[in-house]
C-alpha cells in the first residue's frame, strides 16, 4: 500500500511537473513572440518617422527651387523693364546684348 502511495506521488508530481513545464514554456515562446513583434514594430516607427523628416526636407528644398525660379524670372524682368533704352555705350557687354 505504501508501495503504490509512493508511486502514485510520484506520478502526480511528474505529470504536475510536465504539466507546468510545458505552461512554462507555452508562456515564454509567447513572451519571445511579443517582444519580437513589439521590436519590429519599433523599428518600422521610427522608420516613418525618418521618411517624414524625409519627406519634410524634400519639400522644402523642392519649395525653394521654386522660389529661386521665380525671383530669378522677376530680377530679369525687373533688369529689363528699369534699364530699357537706358543702357549707356560704356555698359558692360553682357549688358548690351
Amino acid at each position: 500500500v505504501l508501495f503504490t502511495a509512493a508511486a502514485f506521488a510520484a506520478a502526480a508530481g511528474s505529470e504536475l511537473f510536465d504539466y507546468n513545464r510545458k505552461s512554462h514554456k507555452f508562456d515564454r515562446d509567447q513572451q519571445i513572440e511579443r517582444e519580437i513583434l513589439r521590436l519590429q514594430m519599433q523599428i518600422r516607427r521610427f522608420e516613418l518617422f525618418r521618411e517624414d523628416i524625409r519627406d519634410l526636407v524634400k519639400l522644402t528644398v523642392d519649395r525653394m527651387d521654386i522660389y529661386h525660379l521665380v525671383g530669378a524670372l522677376f530680377l530679369q524682368f525687373c533688369v529689363v523693364i528699369l534699364t530699357k533704352g537706358r543702357i549707356q555705350a560704356a555698359a558692360p557687354p553682357f549688358l548690351l546684348s
